[in-house]
């Protein structure tokens, strides 16, 4: 398992509409985010993206709005 994920519980979880994606929030020490793409039971290795600008960048690339996410 990630080092990361051994240490921190996040302090929110989101899923899209389609659940085809999972995000977690961290803050530990920055405000960090682990992407995991979801198919059925089986989830991929995290894509960890720092910052908020960041998260809007991937967000925007995968045509993924705000009101798509929904509290997991």
């Amino acid at each position: 398992m990630d080092a990361y994920r051994d240490l921190m519980d996040p302090s929110a979880v989101w899923r899209d509409k389609q659940h085809r994606w999972r995000i977690e929030a961290y803050r530990a020490p920055d405000l960090r985010f682990a992407i995991f793409a979801t198919n059925g039971t089986t989830e991929s290795v995290p894509l960890w993206l720092f910052g908020m600008s960041a998260l809007a960048r991937w967000l925007m690339s995968h045509k993924i709005s705000l009101d798509d996410l929904e509290v997991d």
